[in-house]
């Protein structure tokens, strides 16, 4: 961190002698000094209360939670620099994170409920993007207060389906030997995750319609909604700039921007055949996609072109299936054979394991495969949402309810899940005071929003998802037993991605996935590369990788280089991973299986692996150097996991005994 007055020298300098070109920097730093009258000296940051909190949440108005899934993802994106990544609204206010795996470079001024506008925060990521309404990259002594040039944030606003700002992706790290270039990288991951949430908040509003999506050479492809008669009703930024659609939305047709096509056909004709469009007045061909209503309901009696076939209506997106889920794993076709005997008969599902298996996955596969394939899918993040927030949007609310309530009420996940599936992600996240009405829900079928009398029963098939260990929050007593033996109506544990038989499968089955466009393939450095990685944040690493790779690479083949893999080796080579040294245990089948004890090994074998477990974790922390983050992922392992081994083992990450 610089000095007070060192750091005060150099704003005066750059903003009052005039000494320095003007940039972004320096124009912050001029507004913080000239027109909020701020002294980069004292920062006087701004904390909300509860109630205060609520209501900027309830401003937002858009779901959280899908927020808080990209946010999740981007994480996995940037393992190792110590980054947390925040949602902020269009007031500056955060109102969702996803924590640093590391402590140490958590910067507790980046917590829900604090404002970080720039006449508050002075320069920064959140408040100077707002202010300027583009990506910013804040590294260290580019922070206006002293106080906060130890820490660097890269953030990036997206855009609602109007074109106004809706909020701020920020990632920030207080982690002063972050090398800049580093930081550069996060800033572009930064503006990636902005426009995929962008993207999703503009497919979801239009989620009744038909979209065009457009390839254009940019970041992000334009995208444009249409009713069933090709009428413009939405369109992204990129879309708005490139065709100057402005005027257009709600009065012109399709036709009215692009050439139309011969033959009059259909819009479900289209779908299934759209390739091209060749905008007015352009020589330019553009490839394009046009995508069904991800609600169904929206397709109201389509026609079909004369001589042309019926094609079935199918999501806009891909779901992946039951036999992608299990691929060629013994163990998760296991797990498949007993879900679809229980799916919906009206026991509770609970998945267990590591972050980035795949648990919402298999959830949503499972919802679309069985009865109820017919009713709507709904997700709930119970660590996404604040606490005080998460009774509301779960259970649901009257109109008037509450101070900032929305005046027309809201249903609540569960009301919304109805005839469908609630999957509730991060089980073990849920504050204790609303585990008791959660398990009221689940033992009578009735639930009663917030401010009103009224109850009413929902039919909905539950899936509780976790990566924490429930038997010890239950001992811990923070966590209800009954609660959990409800859940448990059928336990399913998903095996983390280092422990799966069918790796290479995997692989494939993402490559393929990517490659829709552009075929992509292995380079066999690449392929041994991927096999003989750890993979700490199981799929959704493995996804991202090869996503980020496959925009890497050159000619359509993937090279060691483009996987940007990191892991910690010692002298002798790489670290063994936990799962290769512990001996595993035949698993039977149950139709209802119920927590059991794990069984005891033969004493010669259970003192054998324990050794080389023991000798496995000494060597990781000797080789990481006694950070957690590093050891975690040489083990291959999750840092909680990587604390209780320590503590079983009587082990610290100094090597030193605890007693």
């Amino acid at each position: 961190m610089l000095e007070i007055n060192d750091h005060f020298r150099v704003i005066e300098r750059a903003v009052l002698s005039g000494s320095e070109k003007t940039n972004w920097r320096t124009e912050s730093w001029a507004r913080c000094l000239q027109d909020y009258k701020l002294d980069p000296s004292r920062a006087n940051l701004v904390e909300l209360t509860q109630q205060e909190i609520r209501e900027q949440t309830d401003a937002f108005d858009n779901d959280i939670a899908l927020a808080a899934g990209e946010l999740e993802s981007t994480l996995g994106m940037i393992e190792g620099g110590g980054y947390s990544a925040h949602l902020a609204n269009r007031n500056g206010v955060i109102i969702a994170e996803r924590k640093s795996r590391d402590s140490a470079f958590y910067l507790s001024s980046d917590r829900v409920g604090m404002v970080w506008t720039e006449e508050v925060g002075g320069t920064n990521g959140i408040g100077t993007s707002l202010k300027q309404l583009t990506p910013t990259a804040v590294y260290l002594t580019d922070h206006f207060f002293a106080d906060l040039t130890g820490g660097a944030c890269a953030a990036a606003p997206f855009f609602g389906p109007d074109g106004t700002v809706l909020g701020i992706v920020n990632l920030s790290t207080r982690n002063p030997g972050l090398p800049q270039l580093a930081h550069r990288v996060v800033f572009g991951v930064a503006q990636i995750t902005a426009e995929r949430l962008e993207t999703s908040y503009f497919t979801n509003h239009f989620r009744r319609f038909y979209t065009l999506v457009i390839s254009l050479e940019q970041k992000s492809p334009a995208i444009i909604a249409v009713d069933s008669d090709f009428k413009i009703v939405g369109a992204t930024r990129h879309a708005r700039a490139a065709f100057r659609l402005d005027d257009a939305i709600g009065t012109r047709s399709l036709w009215g921007v692009f050439e139309k096509i011969r033959g009059n056909p259909t819009i479900e004709y289209l779908c299934e055949n759209l390739r091209e469009l060749r905008p007015l007045g352009s020589g330019q061909l553009l490839g394009v996609s046009l995508k069904r209503p991800l609600t169904l309901g929206a397709l109201a009696n389509p026609k079909i072109a004369p001589g042309a076939k019926s094609a079935p209506a199918k999501p806009a997106r891909k779901i992946t299936t039951l036999a992608e889920c299990a691929g060629e794993d013994p163990q998760m076709k296991r797990n498949l054979s007993i879900l679809k005997k229980v799916f919906g008969s009206g026991l509770h599902v609970l998945l267990l394991g590591e972050t980035g298996v795949g648990k919402d996955t298999l959830t949503r596969a499972l919802h679309y495969e069985s009865e109820r394939a017919t009713g709507p899918f709904v997700a709930f993040n119970c660590s996404a949402v604040p606490e005080s927030l998460i009774d509301s949007e779960l259970f649901g609310y009257s109109g008037g309810a509450f101070t900032g309530a929305n005046k027309e009420g809201n249903l609540g996940r569960i009301v919304e899940a109805d005839k469908g599936t609630l999957f509730l992600d991060e089980i073990g996240d849920m504050p204790l005071q609303l585990q008791t009405r959660l398990l009221r829900f689940l033992e009578t079928q009735e639930v009663m929003p917030l401010g009103s009398g009224k109850v009413r029963t929902v039919d909905v098939q539950v899936v509780a998802a976790t990566h924490q260990n429930l038997h010890e929050k239950v001992a811990a007593g923070s966590f209800r037993q009954d609660l959990f033996y409800r859940l448990a109506g059928t336990i399913i544990t998903i095996p983390s991605l280092r422990e799966r038989s069918d790796l290479d499968y995997i692989i494939r089955t993402l490559l393929d996935q990517l490659a829709e466009d552009e075929p992509v393939r292995l380079s066999e450095a690449a392929r041994k590369a991927l096999l003989g990685h750890s993979w700490p944040g199981n799929i959704r690493e493995l996804r991202n990788v090869l996503t980020r790779a496959a925009k890497l690479a050159d000619g359509g083949v993937i090279n060691v280089d483009d996987l940007m893999l990191v892991q910690v080796k010692t002298k002798a080579g790489p670290l063994p991973a936990l799962h290769e040294i512990r001996p595993k245990v035949p698993e039977t089948p149950q139709a209802n299986p119920q927590p059991q004890p794990i069984p005891a090994m033969p004493g010669r074998a259970k003192v054998v692996a324990s050794q080389a477990e023991r000798s496995a974790i000494i060597a990781a922390i000797e080789a990481s150097g006694g950070g957690a983050l590093a050891c975690a992922a040489a083990l291959g392992v999750s840092r909680a996991t990587l604390y209780r081994k320590l503590k079983q083992y009587d082990l610290s990450l100094t090597l030193r005994s605890r007693h």
